[in-house]
């Protein structure tokens, strides 16, 4: 914002008193002012006070003298101001009107309003209207009483060296800019002085606080954003780890920021410590690592010993990655669908659920570089069954579906039946899975019984003595070339459904029954072939 000093005035109302050789106080004048000490009563207005609901009052008497014009303080918590008023101006401007002087009322003391990086000598009503004005959270110092300190207090939390004389020496902490100012005023520590952007081993500050001479005596500390730092002779946090720069004057003079990062978040490295968790590295104990100095290093967070199932784009799952598993082959009756996912090292496995009511989705889209994300999510198969057209079926914005065409066939109240206006059948995407009751009866298969079909064949005759020919829905005879891809197509269809049909189970394990083709029952009709 770029403010040092803020004001906010507010003129509520126009009002006069102590007009001389006055006779009369009018509430409200004809002319429209309130609180008007005038020569004749006739001036006074009169009527009802919309405010008050009562008749406009007028006395023989000044209006510092009365009850209705007394003068007291208008705390407006819309305006942000403690302003002299009377009580009727006060309350025409949605104040709330307080008998006693601003000095009493606590909302009215003067203070330090740290709004940002800034500060304002203000009220503490006023510090609560910048914080509403400018969208941001201010911090009112009541103990402060004047301006110049308040300014002084400007920029809280700039960190730097705190530099003071402690047992005849001049020792230093970093911290922040609120904080040395907070000890200055509450120890007894003396010559405390705050030096911004500065680290505690700056030669011009001439604490004891020492920089390491080499790597071989450097240390090394983990800080509160995951980074590995170097520390000096008091123990206090320098600059983020750099084997390169231990020699560099420049680097132990201020807070710089780290130049050594990589791509990788630094994983395991020896020579720098700009760790990124988002990268998948965070300061932690060397282990069996080395490092040029120090017992700190960015640790890699990947799953590098994973030896499970893993379909993301890596040799092995990085750290926040998740993907999709499931038990059994896809689909498969008891089949699940798991999210799995690398954190810290360790990957977890959630169930995303038992009947597929809910799926694990792996979103192409969603790779960065590689990176895969999953997540479990509901299965809109519901009204699949419903659809009519493939656009609609197969609108994965709306639900999770296929289009299976073949044979011109629908859904029907008896089953899957031929349709020459329609040229296919809409069925789940992902098909549900059946539960069973305390009886192992089977819940929710009565959809299976939507792919039952019968299928007529018509044969004719060529002649007294010749053979019959397949004339009509040849695909459904065992003997047709076509009649493999027909009996597929439908059983497609079938265990498209949910746990029907012919289907392996999560085990891998083949189902009860099978089609064969002596099991296929046959209908021929026969007739005879027109004399011509």
């Amino acid at each position: 914002m770029g403010m040092k000093k803020i004001s906010l005035v507010l003129i509520l109302g126009i009002f006069l008193i102590g007009i001389v050789n006055a006779s009369y106080c009018c509430e409200k004048t004809v002319l429209g002012a309130y609180c008007q000490n005038v020569d004749e009563e006739s001036q006074c207005a009169t009527g009802t006070n919309p405010l008050t609901g009562e008749e406009y009052k007028s006395i023989s008497a000044l209006c510092e003298s009365t009850s209705y014009c007394k003068i007291g303080t208008c705390v407006n918590a819309v305006e942000g101001t403690c302003l002299q008023s009377p009580k009727i101006i006060c309350e025409a401007n949605s104040g709330t009107w307080k008998g006693e002087s601003a000095d009493s009322i606590a909302q009215c003391n003067l203070g330090c309003c740290l709004i940002g990086s800034n500060a304002a000598f203000v009220t503490k009503i006023t510090c609560n209207k910048f914080s509403e004005m400018y969208g941001v959270t201010t911090r009112f110092q009541e103990g402060v009483t004047d301006e110049t300190t308040c300014l002084a207090n400007a920029n809280p939390d700039d960190e730097g060296a705190c530099v003071y004389v402690q047992e005849y020496s001049t020792t230093c902490e970093r911290t922040t800019k609120e904080e040395c100012n907070n000890r200055a005023e509450n120890s007894s520590l003396s010559n405390i002085t705050f030096h911004s952007g500065y680290l505690c081993t700056a030669e011009d500050l001439g604490s004891i606080c020492s920089k390491p001479t080499s790597l071989s005596n450097a240390q090394t500390k983990c800080d509160d954003n995951g980074n590995v730092v170097f520390v000096d002779g008091c123990g206090n946090l320098a600059n983020i780890y750099d084997s390169s720069k231990i020699n560099d004057f420049n680097y132990w003079e201020k807070i710089t920021e780290s130049d050594c990062t990589d791509n990788e978040g630094n994983k395991n490295s020896a020579t720098c410590g700009d760790c990124d968790y988002l990268l998948g590295s965070f300061c932690g104990d060397k282990e069996d690592n080395s490092v040029d100095a120090g017992d700190y290093i960015c640790k890699n967070l990947d799953c590098v010993d994973y030896t499970g199932e893993y379909s993301g784009g890596g040799d092995y799952p990085r750290h926040g990655e998740s993907w999709c598993e499931t038990t059994g082959t896809e689909n498969s009756v008891g089949s699940t669908d798991f999210k799995l996912l690398c954190m810290n090292g360790e990957v977890t496995i959630d169930e995303c659920d038992s009947g597929r009511d809910k799926i694990c989705v792996q979103n192409e889209s969603e790779y960065v570089s590689g990176f895969a994300l999953a997540n479990c999510r509901k299965n809109y198969w519901e009204d699949c069954t419903s659809q009519n057209k493939s656009e609609e079926c197969e609108n994965s914005d709306a639900r999770d579906c296929k289009w299976i065409s073949y044979h011109d066939y629908t859904f029907t109240d008896e089953g899957l039946t031929p349709d020459e206006d329609i040229d296919g059948v809409c069925v789940p995407l992902y098909p549900p899975g059946f539960e069973r009751d305390q009886n192992q009866e089977v819940i929710g298969g009565e959809i299976c019984s939507m792919a039952t079909t019968n299928c007529l064949v018509m044969y004719e005759k060529s002649g007294a003595l010749g053979d019959y020919e397949c004339v009509e829905n040849c695909y459904c005879d065992p003997d047709d070339s076509d009649y493999d891809n027909f009996r597929d197509r439908i059983s497609e269809i079938c265990t498209s459904l949910g746990d029907c049909g012919v289907k392996d189970n999560y085990f891998e394990k083949s189902g009860k029954y099978a089609i064969t083709d002596d099991e296929i029952f046959k209908i021929k009709r026969y007739r005879e072939a027109d004399p011509d």
